[in-house]
C-alpha cells in the first residue's frame, strides 16, 4: 500500500497534549500521530469477517429466541456501578 504526505495544522494545546500522549507510549509525536490516525481509520473500515460471522450467529440465536443477554443495570451493578 502506497503512503501520501499531507501537511496538518494543529493547535498548541493539540500538540502539547499528543506529545505527552506519545511520550507515554515511547513514540516520537509523528510517529504517534501517524498511529493514532491509521488505527481510528480501521475503526471506520469494514468489519472483519471474523466479526460477521459472531454477528450473524448472534442473529441467529435472537431469532431463534436462544440468545442469551445480560440487562445493563446487572452488568453495572456487577462492577459496582450505577445508570
Amino acid at each position: 500500500m502506497g503512503k501520501t504526505k499531507k501537511l496538518i495544522e494543529l493547535d498548541d494545546k493539540a500538540i502539547e497534549i499528543l506529545e505527552k500522549q506519545a511520550k507515554l507510549q515511547k513514540r516520537s509525536l509523528k510517529n504517534y500521530i501517524e498511529f493514532t490516525l491509521e488505527d481510528q481509520a480501521l475503526r471506520f473500515s469494514e468489519p472483519s469477517e471474523e466479526y460477521k460471522a459472531i454477528m450473524d450467529d448472534m442473529i441467529k440465536q435472537m431469532e431463534n429466541g436462544t440468545l442469551k443477554t445480560t440487562p445493563l443495570n446487572e452488568v453495572l451493578k456487577k462492577y459496582g456501578r450505577e445508570l
